[in-house]
């Protein structure tokens, strides 16, 4: 929060940080910052260019602290810090310089940014924004973040420097040299409820929900004893072998030992991309260096190792930092899949508003690692968990639903044959009964969700939804990212295929259900689900009704259970008492088509 009467050296010695000798270092990607004492400056003209290396810099240095916890507290104010320099400070002059110096000690960080414009009389300002004064542009939302955060924020140098001092509890601080790697996130799975970090201030309406879905099956001891017995049931976890394992469908570390250390190696990187990208092959440029930023800890964004590059060209132009997203999938054909769908998305430029990453390469001498020109930051969750608006939540779904309708009007033909969606969904369908069936009070479950299936397959039999389109085959929240310079992305493509288009819109509708729930309620969910199919139905030819939208979100949650099982408990009974009140509104719909 906003605390005027803090000091740099207050500041300084709530973090405990050492006098050190000599100035400042200016280099950020030295692998010292991740786990000692340091001082860096660096220097930048706006904000994208100096978030994104300080974005990596400091979820590795803090990897061990909760992501939602990271994004609010410390990285959500630097990147409001820093759009301030340049928007206020700088009056958006692109020649004048933002001045980032970071002080990171063994308790926490202390972040100066320091911008050249004339500065502001902060005392006034900040009376101003406490008494909701409507002069603020955007109604100060930047005051408002950094005021929202915990870390405390003062001013200096007549409001021209920002001080920003993060400072995580002691048991966060575990040094990211000694983490181990998490497990592998789920397919499609929403974030966990992070029981330390409050969504919008209502954790205890959260918790209140978590405990009701504990009735579901009987109880809470019920449910761990469910899920302990189901967990015996599924393959061992990864978790702890290499922070490379944490890529979706990586092989495990026992089995492609080789090829995970590559992955890692910033030199074989290096040389990978030195031979085989045109532009350094036929020497236009030269990668000066190479550093490898590996996914690990609580921090982890579960989207792939970042690359950070420096490259020179042979013109004498001052050296670019490119920043590359890495993920190394089970099989080759998952990972020429992979490319060849983003590549053809890309191609057809669906959507302005949400981008495809661009596939950069992907090696002859590792074929299954796909290199992307692309870093993400937060994805959907983490993004609308921190903004704390149904007015965003109801944005967002409309922002997918106009994506997802350009997408499934589209003509883009992925590689492979086009199974038969009703084969499909009977494969889901049997899949997600046999994670119902061995949950607590699972034949129960099983029982509702067939009538829910029956209902597709006579929709499927009977003409009402034989459609087929292009389609993303695994949509989730955790497929699209808000990336470090302010754009949105879909990611990972392997699952493209032509076929029921209804799989997609469950997935988002199922994540919408499961986040709204968590952090507002069904009412809001309603609002936003309806925003989200007017927006899809105004771009396709054969909409999508809302009650066969209902049907397809009940298979989406019933299959990520399955995913579920082998992670905390806390993701199970989210998607449990999503799954609740989704089979809940079916049973009115059930009820309304019957009544007289």
């Amino acid at each position: 929060m906003i605390d005027l009467s803090q000091t740099r050296s207050g500041l300084l010695s709530r973090i405990e940080a050492l006098d050190a000798a000599g100035g400042p270092s200016s280099d950020l990607v030295d692998p010292r910052v991740a786990t000692q004492d340091a001082h860096v400056r660096l220097c930048g003209h706006g904000r994208d260019d100096l978030f994104q290396l300080l974005n990596l810099a400091l979820s590795e240095r803090f990897a061990s602290v909760p992501r939602l916890q990271l994004i609010r507290d410390l990285l959500v104010p630097l990147r409001n810090a820093l759009g301030n320099a340049f928007k206020h400070g700088n009056g958006r002059d692109a020649t004048k310089t933002i001045s980032v110096e970071l002080v990171l000690a063994r308790k926490g960080a202390l972040i100066a940014v320091t911008d050249e414009g004339k500065g502001f009389d902060v005392a006034l300002t900040f009376r101003r924004f406490q008494e909701r004064q409507e002069h603020f542009v955007n109604r100060g939302a930047g005051f408002s973040n950094l005021h929202a955060a915990t870390s405390a924020v003062s001013y200096e140098n007549g409001g021209r420097t920002v001080l920003l001092c993060f400072r995580p509890a002691m048991e966060s601080l575990e040094p990211a040299s000694r983490l181990p790697a998490p497990e592998p996130v789920a397919t499609c799975l929403s974030p966990a409820i992070e029981p330390d970090v409050p969504h919008d201030g209502k954790h205890d309406e959260a918790s209140k929900r978590a405990e009701t879905t504990d009735l579901i099956s009987g109880g809470k001891s019920e449910l761990e004893c469910g899920l302990a017995a189901s967990r015996q049931q599924m393959p061992p976890s990864t978790a702890g072998e290499t922070p490379a394992a944490t890529f979706r469908g990586a092989p495990r570390a026992k089995d492609s030992e080789s090829s995970l250390s590559k992955v890692l190696d910033a030199e074989w990187i290096q040389a990978c991309l030195s031979d085989e990208l045109p532009e350094f092959a036929y020497g236009q440029t030269r990668i000066e260096s190479c550093r490898v930023y590996p996914t690990c800890g609580r921090a982890n964004d579960d989207c792939g190792n970042r690359y950070v590059l420096r490259v020179a060209s042979h013109n004498g132009e001052p050296m670019e930092t490119r920043i590359l997203t890495g993920r190394l999938h089970a099989t080759e054909a998952v990972a020429a899949a992979d490319f060849e769908a983003s590549t053809r998305l890309r191609e057809a430029k669906i959507s302005k508003s949400v981008l495809i990453p661009q596939p950069v390469a992907r090696p002859s001498s590792e074929p299954r690692f796909v290199l992307y020109d692309f870093d993400p930051w937060m994805n959907l969750w983490d993004y609308l968990a921190f903004q704390r608006s149904v007015t965003m939540v109801r944005q967002s779904a409309e922002r997918f639903g106009r994506m997802l309708g350009r997408l499934h009007r589209s003509e883009v033909v992925f590689p492979g044959a086009e199974p038969d969606p009703f084969e499909g969904l009977q494969t889901l369908v049997a899949r997600a009964e046999t994670s119902l069936r061995i949950l607590p009070s699972g034949s129960k479950l099983v029982d509702r969700f067939r009538i829910c299936a029956q209902r597709i397959e006579e929709r499927i039999r009977f003409g009402r939804r034989q459609i087929r389109a292009p389609i993303h085959g695994a949509l989730g929240w955790d497929c699209i990212h808000h990336g470090a310079n302010g754009f949105f992305y879909l990611h990972r493509f392997e699952t493209c295929l032509r076929s029921d288009p209804g799989l997609d819109l469950g997935g988002f509708a199922a994540d919408l259900l499961c986040f709204t729930l968590t952090n507002h309620d069904e009412e809001a969910y309603r609002i936003c689900s309806d925003a989200f199919l007017s927006e899809y139905n105004s771009k396709v030819e054969q909409p999508m009704d809302a009650d066969d939208l209902r049907l397809y979100i009940p298979v989406v949650l019933s299959d990520r259970l399955r995913a579920a099982q082998t992670r905390a408990s806390a993701d199970v009974r989210q998607l449990l008492l999503a799954l609740e009140t989704a089979l809940g509104n079916l049973d009115r719909v059930a009820r309304r088509e019957v009544s007289p």
